[in-house]
């Protein structure tokens, strides 16, 4: 993509000088007060993955996207494995196909994290900044009486 669309903070900041007009803030819907469980097919990364994206992006996201989260564990899954793999290739010349390998999977791994809102530019398209997402966690403790994690600057 030749120019990927700015986040949301930087047009705001900017004064919004094309004067198109912004997305609209999106209503939240209540969060889930627990991490769902994490398939027991993840390995550690996975798993650890699993859990920081349900609490770090619980003000957006919902049960229709755990098909996505858990795509997006199992490529970490894979990235992690693959990594490993390179680190004991010796040949050269197989050492920079497994290397390209990691790159396309980065690739893909952040496409599906975008996918999921966890970019800037995703998180401006869904019509959140992060003040507003962390206001939303707030305002959501305070509507559920569970303290969830303070956000993280």
């Amino acid at each position: 993509m030749p120019n990927p669309p700015k986040p949301l903070e930087v047009r705001l900041k900017q004064g919004n000088p094309g004067k198109r007009p912004l997305p609209h803030l999106v209503a939240v819907g209540p969060a889930p007060v627990q991490v769902p469980t994490a398939p027991s097919a993840l390995k550690q990364s996975g798993k650890r993955t699993w859990r920081l994206m349900w609490e770090n992006g619980r003000a957006w996201l919902g049960p229709s996207d755990e098909i996505v989260v858990r795509l997006a564990c199992e490529q970490v899954d894979e990235l992690v494995s693959l990594r490993r793999a390179t680190a004991q290739v010796k040949r050269p010349e197989l050492r920079l196909k497994y290397l390209r390998a990691v790159q396309e999977s980065e690739r893909t791994l952040l496409q599906t994290v975008s996918a999921l809102g966890f970019t800037p530019t995703a998180r401006a398209k869904l019509g959140l900044v992060v003040a507003q997402a962390a206001e939303t966690q707030t305002r959501l403790e305070r509507f559920t009486g569970h303290p969830g994690r303070p956000p993280s600057a």
